[in-house]
């Protein structure tokens, strides 16, 4: 997992630098361009999005939330925050990470309201459920925190703070956590009281993540790039519903539409599965293309973006290309907002459907 936190260092390169002086391409088919303040700069994965205003930050240690319909700046002051990790936005309450772990919390107008000691995992496992945020601070490994005060709830009694964790799901009153070292591993934990309710072990996998779905929880597990599985498991118990040997990309979150699990491969495909029974759907082959974003769901279709800059609009169903747009930079996960899709890119720019 560590190796492929390294290589999103790389991926900024490639949405920084640009094909064309011009952004506004001659070939611009099927998209036009929203918007565009090339003096904001800012990286790729500091970027989420809330009621309306996309939030960012740049390696100048600026902070800042624009409209993403105008780019009219909201919020904009200085922060020691890590522009390579995401922010976590609950309840009006703005949580970043720091270059040093630590956690602070800031209310909307950008004012600091609190501020603890963090760790390196807090980088990766930072969420908010409900009305918590759960994240590795103080120490004490993975743990359940009062998002008012920063105050411990509770935290695991084990290897959350020797072991690398990963971003929780969450099902109903249950956590769940995966832990990548040598041998892959899943916690299920009682959200009231941080005990353990189950424990699944992948010994020949390194590298995990999870996501909540209608069926179960799918589990996504690679080992060095080279072999990996999907599963869907019981949330009670963990017991396997099915299971399909598969080098899906752990780097990038899978779409969940429609009866269809949708993932990108190492080997340059995208892959729809039946969320029944894991069966094949369809496979679309990238050939010397690779996605490099999230698969984003729209109406009735997909759109993500590859490592060549290019857009792809890719018919759920039958995973039939729409059409493939390129663009002068690197393209940034799709958001899609009250019937509209927008395509950030890191040039600064929001481009939209014509």
């Amino acid at each position: 997992m560590k190796t492929i936190k390294y290589l999103i260092v790389a991926l900024f390169l490639s949405f920084l630098s640009c094909k064309e002086a011009n952004s506004e391409s001659e070939n611009n088919k099927y998209v036009k361009l929203l918007w565009k303040n090339a003096k904001l700069d800012w990286m790729s994965s500091s970027m989420v999005f809330n009621n309306n205003q996309l939030y960012f930050a740049d390696l100048n240690n600026n902070f800042y939330s624009v409209n993403i319909e105008n780019g009219k700046i909201g919020l904009n002051f200085k922060t020691d925050y890590s522009p390579i990790h995401e922010p976590l936005i609950v309840d009006q309450n703005l949580f970043l990470t720091e270059y040093g772990t630590d956690l602070n919390c800031f209310d909307i107008r950008g004012k600091l309201k609190w501020k603890i000691n963090g760790e390196i995992n807090l980088r990766y496992d930072l969420a908010g459920y409900n009305q918590s945020i759960y994240g590795s601070v103080q120490g004490n490994g993975f743990s359940k925190i009062d998002k008012t005060n920063g105050k411990v709830v509770w935290f695991l009694p084990k290897d959350s703070n020797i072991t690398e964790t990963n971003k929780p799901a969450f099902f109903k009153e249950t956590i769940y956590i995966g832990f990548s070292e040598f041998t892959a591993k899943l916690l299920a934990i009682n959200n009231e009281n941080g005990k353990i309710i189950w424990e699944n072990k992948y010994k020949n996998f390194k590298t995990i993540s999870q996501y909540k779905t209608e069926k179960g929880l799918l589990v996504l597990l690679d080992k060095d790039f080279k072999n990996g599985k999907v599963l869907m498991l019981n949330y009670e118990n963990g017991n396997e519903i099915w299971s399909k040997s598969l080098n899906c990309d752990l780097l990038y979150e899978p779409c969940i539409v429609n009866k269809n699990v949708i993932l990108s491969t190492y080997d340059n495909k995208i892959i729809s599965l039946h969320i029944e029974n894991g069966k094949t759907n369809w496979i679309l082959n990238l050939n010397k293309d690779l996605a490099e974003t999230n698969i984003i769901h729209y109406k009735e279709n997909i759109y993500f973006g590859t490592m060549n800059r290019n857009l792809y609009s890719v018919n759920i169903n039958k995973g039939k290309i729409n059409f493939i747009q390129p663009f002068n930079y690197g393209i940034i996960t799709p958001i899609v907002e009250k019937n509209k899709i927008y395509f950030p890119t890191g040039g600064s720019e929001i481009w939209v459907l014509k």
